[in-house]
């Protein structure tokens, strides 16, 4: 009995895991599972592509708040990110008339309009990846068509800027500095390898190494920071869409600075460093970032400061964090001339000496300006360490500032310097007749 008790238990265990073993499909089961994992496995790798191909991106919020109107077009929609925006829809018809005078030209048959959209169907999945964001509502046609239209209308607006008595009487006189402005904006972008592709078979005959940032010139030409434009290089090649173009364009002949991630502050403005005798000194170098201290003497290439530079500098800092966020050398500059700029007073005096040209005006607008440049930069490394090192340094030794006095104080100019050299001399002279008198009477 005790035999047939202690035996019941272990039978209904073996006839549950029996019936548990029996509802199991394994071929069903395991099938709906590989599959799941082949599709996830499949997601993973369009993840990676994307971010292979990603170089347009929503700005982040935390820049956006400080100031929306940098980031966002003013006239025209390019790409996605705008699409669909009331505010911008009237745009729509001027790419539909830049693409009818396109149709109509000379050579321009519909097979050839066929051809460059199997180009861009071919190249849809690309260009897609070349977005931070799916737009999976876009249909894959009403994709491809917004790509065409948007590249002829670059095309056709960039063509229209090599000879502006040519441009289209739909495009008034000021659309046209909006429209460049838009085209600047990193929301606002088409991938160049699709731009240069059309360019190529739509529009010239004989196609050279990359023709399009030559038709591009005159566009980037009204951005003085982006300094010379005649020779384009290797260096600016690579470039995938306007915004980063004027990076590199911006970034031509660094000096490539080591990056430290144990940053040294610069603590002292331009005033302050000023009386500890340092010297400001405007240079010919056309790279804004190639900033050097050596022997008391800060050397700076010219900044030119007008009311388009904000939102260049915002968009290409906007870039920098999201796509090269360990060679953010525009917004380690600008963290630099932000510490070296506190008030108005500091612009000032780095306009004196060439350093700043001001077009605003107003030496307290630039030194906010620069001043909220940086709000929401985050990065916990520079490329001027070893430069703002020094300069603490010199502005500590107490030697410097008893120089700097002297300098500012009793030589600041050749008229100051001889009334003081004269004033000595007359000290020493009294001093002298008083001693002599002073022995005459003993």
């Amino acid at each position: 009995m005790e035999d047939d008790r202690e035996s019941v238990p272990n039978k209904g265990k073996d006839i549950a895991s029996t019936s548990c073993v029996s509802n199991i499909k394994p071929n069903t089961g395991m099938t709906d599972i590989l599959t799941q994992l082949q599709n996830k496995m499949g997601s993973l790798t369009s993840q990676q592509d994307r971010a292979e191909w990603c170089c347009i991106y929503r700005v982040p919020n935390s820049f956006r708040k400080v100031r929306p109107k940098a980031y966002t077009p003013k006239l025209i929609s390019i790409g996605p990110l705008h699409r669909g925006d009331e505010r911008l829809k009237d745009m729509e018809e001027q790419k539909l008339r830049y693409f009818k005078g396109f149709s109509e030209r000379d050579g321009i048959y519909k097979k050839k309009i066929e051809d460059l959209l199997i180009i861009i169907q071919d190249k849809e999945a690309r260009i897609r990846a070349s977005y931070s964001e799916n737009f999976s509502e876009i249909t894959s046609s009403e994709f491809i068509e917004m790509i065409l239209l948007d590249a002829v209308f670059i095309i056709e607006f960039l063509e229209d800027s090599n000879d502006i008595e040519h441009y289209s009487e739909s495009v008034k006189p000021w659309m046209i500095f909006d429209i460049r402005e838009d085209l600047m904006l990193l929301e606002n972008q088409l991938p160049f390898f699709i731009i240069k592709e059309i360019y190529e078979k739509g529009f010239r005959k004989q196609a050279t190494c990359f023709p399009f940032l030559d038709l591009a010139n005159v566009y980037l030409g009204k951005y003085t920071c982006s300094q010379a434009l005649q020779n384009t290089g290797r260096d600016v090649e690579g470039s995938r869409h306007f915004t980063d173009l004027l990076r590199n364009f911006m970034l031509k002949g660094a000096i490539q600075p080591r990056c430290n991630f144990n940053p040294i502050k610069l603590k002292y403005n331009a005033v302050m460093l000023r009386e500890a005798g340092v010297k400001f000194q405007v240079t010919e170098d056309k790279c804004l970032v190639n900033i050097t201290f050596e022997e008391g003497v800060l050397k700076i290439p010219r900044l030119e400061v007008d009311y388009c530079f904000e939102r260049l500098v915002r968009n290409i800092m906007a870039l920098e964090q999201c796509c090269y966020p360990f060679k953010a050398y525009v917004c380690s500059y600008i963290k630099f001339m932000d510490h070296l700029n506190d008030s108005a007073e500091d612009v000032a005096l780095l306009a004196e000496n060439g350093i700043i040209l001001n077009w605003l005006g107003d030496d307290a607008a630039v030194s906010n300006m620069i001043n909220k440049l940086c709000e929401t930069i985050t990065g916990t490394y520079t490329f001027y360490d070893d430069i703002c090192g020094k300069m603490n340094a010199h502005y500590k030794n107490r030697w410097n500032h008893r120089k700097a006095t002297l300098k500012l104080v009793y030589f600041p100019n050749v008229w100051r310097g001889t009334a003081t050299v004269a004033a000595a001399i007359l000290l020493i002279l009294t001093l002298i007749q008083t001693i002599t008198s002073v022995k005459s009477v003993f």
